[in-house]
């Protein structure tokens, strides 16, 4: 299993398009912060830093992009075989996959978090760096880390159910945006039909509820509760991946 694991940190840390994200992210932090001096009114320096310059934007489009096409290449190219002729199980290679992963949607959070701090200093040194500021930029942070962790354990699953990358690539996209668009009005069904508050896309809120405490009046679940539900649904999904994984034919 060790052997999995690095050999997927490696993959992914040598990969070009993943290299080439992390100029890109770093490039797109650096436009926002000066959008942000610029524009003071249009993106006020303390909103900016709190979501860490949008960071979160980029990093959610990338994460579903990789996780919706984890699996698909592997059997697009081959490369899953080799592991199999390898003596590797089906559960050690899908269980590496994603502990990789996550590994690397940690780094990235974790990196984007420091060019904020350094942006922060560079281009707002005016700005007051208080306990309250702090807590809510590291609130904000972890608030989109979970969603994100939420968003890729579906994703997961769906690239073990499907063959085609593209597909998966397509569907995790436009299921991200399409939860975004429809959170509103779903929080307005939970509101009216009770038993809709235990739906997978309403634990997506429990970052959000975590930062904010009145968020419980919209998802209609104490903090337990919806901790509780998040960490089902994801174990659940990331056991149906494993299960879907393991029954397919190479």
């Amino acid at each position: 299993m060790k052997t999995l694991i690095r050999q997927e940190m490696y993959k992914l840390i040598k990969q070009r398009s993943n290299k080439i994200f992390f100029i890109g992210l770093f490039v797109f932090q650096l436009l926002v912060a000066l959008c942000s001096v610029k524009y003071p009114k249009f993106l006020a320096a303390k909103d900016a830093f709190r979501t860490s310059y949008l960071a979160f934007i980029p990093i959610t489009l990338f994460f579903i992009g990789i996780c919706s096409t984890l699996i698909t290449k592997e059997h697009q190219y081959g490369t899953l075989r080799s592991l199999l002729y390898r003596r590797f199980s089906y559960v050690q290679v899908i269980i590496s996959k994603i502990i990789s992963m996550m590994t690397f949607t940690i780094v990235i959070f974790l990196s984007s978090s420091i060019v904020s701090l350094i942006f922060k200093f560079i281009f707002f040194s005016h700005l007051t760096l208080t306990k309250k500021m702090l807590e809510d930029w590291l609130l904000k942070d972890f608030n989109q880390f979970l969603t994100l962790v939420f968003l890729m354990s579906l994703v997961i699953l769906l690239s073990t159910l499907i063959n085609n990358s593209n597909l998966a690539l397509t569907i995790g996209i436009v299921g991200y945006f399409v939860v975004n668009v429809f959170n509103q009005m779903l929080l307005m069904l939970v509101a009216k039909f009770d038993w809709l508050k235990w739906n997978p896309l309403n634990m997506m809120n429990f970052g959000e509820q975590l930062q904010n405490s009145d968020f419980h009046k919209l998802t209609q679940l104490s903090l337990p509760q919806i901790s509780i539900g998040y960490v089902v649904y994801v174990v659940l999904f990331i056991g149906l991946a494993v299960y879907s994984f393991c029954k397919k034919a190479v």
